[in-house]
């Protein structure tokens, strides 16, 4: 089950994960407060030590506090990629108070061991502590069910810090135990341990937040090379980079497409691309895909010479369409095509810009001896049909058909009247294991037979599909 993407919903769950870190702070905060103030009036390392200890845990309230405000600031003109490093600074500022801190009761400890002074430790402070462990379970319980409710990483995680200090607690009251028991080196040594625990902690923000900041990679490259193979059109993925942080990350990636792609196709495989990517992984915030052209060492001469001059063409801004080759016995040929243009273009700059069409095309084919292009605008209206269909001419289609399909192949006929001429759309099925060529070349015949014998009939599109497999499933 996916969580809803509307705007409103996301504010809903922002709000709602807000409240719970804030009720989680200040659980935090008066446990932390108690366990310092206990620690520096009776003198127990151990219990200051676990005091900002549980620091981290309030640290790491404030920073889900501030990774949530900062992700509902869309990003603009100053930080395009949005605000969530203001997190990562945040987070490498606690780092550093937490290194501060363990120096601060490293060096009690040493005051300790070289003066012999045992703490004060009364009956009171040991039932105060205790009384920590049963807030800290309470937020750990409250923070993970509320973490699975909101699908929330932040929560989850922090969540999981909190009960680190469950241990922490746990070992600390033992050691005030001992203090008791007149076994005063125990505190020292607990305060010791939870020194070390603390210097982890912030190595470990240390490094997530510098990993960040040196844009380290943050996408799973597998994850998101499997996602962009499964898009239609894609042959080759390569090059996947990625940063941010690990709640927005930024992917770019190159794509590879057919190379006798149109620009416009190849714009909507990126598209559809980064649609995905954003859509399937949760924390990418942005995609970026670059189409490349793929090389196949299949493909002939004339294939190659189609991609070139499509290549050629996009990159004018020029379209392309029927492409004829005529070649002689010389091994020299001659090309054909429609050159399209925008209507707005004049007729002097439309020939000059066939004129460097021609050129860039003879200079990367030397043996194209002629290059014949028909200049054509871009079509800019979609004309609407005059009526409805000609039952008579259906018919007439229909009885010209039979000599080329079964009846059980012809799908349908359609006729319309555009600008007063008579046009048919026929859709019948051909045999599936026969080739692109040979199909194109059967419709090709059909469409001719079709123009010659049915008097009347203007212009004919043939739409080929499949023939149903009944072999099985």
């Amino acid at each position: 089950m996916s969580t809803p993407n509307t705007a409103s919903a996301r504010g809903e769950r922002y709000s709602a994960v807000q409240k719970v870190l804030w009720s989680v702070l200040i659980a935090n905060l008066l446990v932390t407060v108690l366990k310092i103030g206990l620690g520096l009036i009776t003198g127990a390392l151990a219990v200051v030590a676990d005091g900002f200890h549980s620091l981290v845990d309030s640290s790491s309230n404030l920073i889900g506090v501030a990774a949530i405000r900062m992700a509902q600031r869309p990003a603009d003109e100053r930080f395009p990629y949005g605000y969530s490093r203001y997190e990562t600074l945040g987070a490498l500022a606690i780092g550093g108070l937490l290194l501060v801190a363990a120096w601060e009761i490293s060096s009690a400890i040493l005051g300790r061991i070289t003066t012999n002074t045992p703490p004060d430790i009364n009956p009171l402070t040991l039932v105060l502590v205790i009384l920590t462990l049963p807030v800290n379970i309470l937020v750990v319980v409250l923070e993970t069910r509320a973490g699975k409710r909101l699908k929330s990483e932040i929560l989850l995680a922090d969540a999981k810090h909190t009960r680190t200090d469950l241990y922490v607690t746990a070992s600390v009251v033992l050691s005030l135990l001992g203090v008791r028991l007149g076994w005063v080196w125990l505190d020292a040594l607990v305060a010791g341990v939870v020194v070390i625990l603390i210097v982890r902690a912030a190595f470990g923000i240390l490094g997530d937040t510098t990993r960040w900041l040196a844009d380290a990679n943050v996408a799973d490259s597998v994850q998101v090379e499997t996602i962009a193979l499964n898009a239609p059109g894609v042959r080759q993925v390569h090059r996947i980079r990625s940063r941010g942080t690990p709640d927005a990350a930024f992917v770019d990636l190159h794509v590879k497409v057919a190379p006798d792609m149109s620009t416009a196709q190849a714009h909507a495989v990126a598209s559809e691309v980064e649609r995905r990517l954003i859509a399937e992984v949760p924390y990418v915030s942005d995609a970026l895909v670059h189409i490349e052209p793929a090389r196949s060492q299949a493909y002939t001469p004339w294939e190659q010479i189609a991609t070139d001059l499509r290549q050629i063409a996009d990159g004018m801004g020029l379209g392309l369409h029927d492409l004829h080759i005529h070649t002689n016995l010389d091994g020299v040929y001659t090309i054909e095509l429609h050159l399209e243009m925008g209507k707005e273009v004049s007729l002097g700059e439309a020939h000059r810009l066939a004129d460097q069409f021609e050129e860039r095309v003879q200079k990367s084919w030397p043996k194209a001896e002629n290059v014949i292009t028909h200049l054509e605008p871009v079509p800019q209206v979609v004309f609407l049909p005059d009526e409805g269909s000609n039952p008579e001419l259906e018919t007439k289609i229909r009885e010209a058909l039979h000599s080329h399909v079964k009846p059980d192949d012809l799908l349908s006929v359609k006729t319309y009247l555009l600008s007063g001429h008579h046009n048919a759309a026929v859709k019948l099925c051909l045999p599936a294991d026969l080739s692109l060529a040979q199909a194109h070349t059967i419709t090709e015949h059909i469409e001719t037979d079709l123009l010659k014998n049915v008097r009347g009939l203007e212009r004919v599109t043939v739409h080929v599909e499949p023939e149903p497999h009944n072999g099985g499933p």
